[in-house]
């Protein structure tokens, strides 16, 4: 009887500890996951597991057994083509292609018109390409600009020639990430077929490579802004080129003339100078903006002066060639484009009638170029 009631008492005990033990350790309790905030950088995918298990035996007491998964993290990150690549450490190179192919079309029908006019038809095809090529250190930019327009007129049975443009530009600038970059610039311009004076056809004033500008400048490019920039070279070299020698000999465009030389009696024609030469300071300026997403212009202006010229009183004379367009996109494939071009160069002279004394007298001289162009293309863009 008496050992009964140890065992009893010992029981009873033995109960109390145990009942005690699990209020306090509470080896049942789970503890709650912390938040994980999404980032858009990361997919965090959560399956972490926690299982405990307990076996209560009289008088023994087993450790709890946990099963932990932990959490998977999987982080995407998007990858710049043309940045370092975070794998291998080597830049990405990448190519760019893009430009556009445009038509642009007119005509006008007149018959018994009191006001007067001609029936015409007339039509411009134009080309442009832009190829970036990004490089670790450097930037390569090649451009080209392409034009050609004709307008025919029904009566007179006439041709006329209203738009001839070539030009190829190639820049190379430091990629540095930073507004103040240092920058090369060779530009080439001249035209496809020969110019002339309407109504005269028969002597041309320009052909191909007569004139051609090649035009070399380093220095460097400020980035003010997306839209902005602002190149300045100070040395900057500038050669003309005059192939035809009939223009030539005229000493058109600024080369050195042809004359007769006279030694002993004879007279030596000696041919005018293919080529000219000059060295000075280039400043290009460039702005872009979108106004709408319809509505965009672009405007570069480019100044050139010759402070190596011979003659003194010209070295103050500025080159310039000033182009601004307005694009206004009516659908995907037709838009209006209002262009505006306006060039002067000292060496390019006209001549121009002048009344001195009552006497009638023809001069060269440098007049200001002026032309707009305003008209429905219809665009076709390719990129790669």
């Amino acid at each position: 009887m008496i050992r009964f009631k140890a065992d009893l008492k010992r029981i009873y005990f033995s109960t109390v500890w145990l009942i005690g033990l699990l209020i306090f350790s509470n080896p049942l309790k789970v503890k709650a996951q912390d938040t994980i905030v999404n980032s858009p950088e990361y997919i965090i995918i959560t399956d972490t597991i926690k299982t405990f298990d307990t076996i209560l035996v009289i008088d023994t007491l087993i450790r709890p057994k946990q099963i932990i998964k932990i959490d998977t993290i999987r982080m995407i990150q998007a990858v710049d083509s043309t940045a370092d690549d975070t794998r291998s450490g080597k830049h990405v190179t990448e190519g760019k292609l893009n430009g556009n192919i445009g038509l642009t079309v007119n005509q006008l029908a007149i018959t018994h018109w009191a006001a007067g006019g001609e029936s015409n038809a007339s039509g411009k095809v134009t080309a442009d390409f832009n190829y970036t090529l990004d490089k670790k250190k450097f930037k390569y930019v090649t451009s080209g600009i392409f034009a050609y327009g004709i307008s025919s007129y029904a009566k007179s049975r006439r041709v006329e020639k209203t738009e001839d443009r070539f030009e190829i530009s190639m820049t190379m600038s430091n990629n540095n990430q930073k507004h103040l970059t240092f920058t090369s610039i060779a530009t080439l311009k001249t035209q496809f077929t020969n110019g002339y004076s309407y109504p005269n056809d028969s002597v041309p004033i320009s052909s191909f490579f007569a004139p051609a500008y090649l035009t070399l400048s380093v220095g460097y490019t400020y980035t003010i802004s997306n839209n902005l920039s602002f190149f300045f070279s100070p040395a900057a070299g500038k050669m003309t080129f005059v192939l035809r020698q009939s223009l030539a000999d005229q000493g058109a465009f600024g080369v050195e003339a042809g004359y007769w030389n006279v030694i002993s009696g004879d007279s030596i024609w000696v041919p005018g100078k293919n080529f000219l030469g000059e060295l000075g300071i280039n400043i290009l300026v460039k702005y872009t903006q979108d106004f709408t997403p319809n509505i965009s212009m672009f405007s570069t202006l480019n100044c050139y002066n010759n402070y190596l010229d011979p003659n003194k009183s010209n070295r103050w004379n500025i080159d310039v060639d000033w182009e601004t367009g307005l694009k206004m996109t009516v659908s995907k494939r037709i838009s209006t484009i209002v262009n505006i071009h306006i060039i002067y160069d000292d060496n390019i002279k006209f001549a121009v009638t002048e009344f001195e004394g009552g006497i009638e007298v023809t001069k060269h001289r440098p007049i200001l170029q002026f032309k707009e162009s305003l008209g429905i293309t219809f665009l076709y863009k390719f990129a790669n």
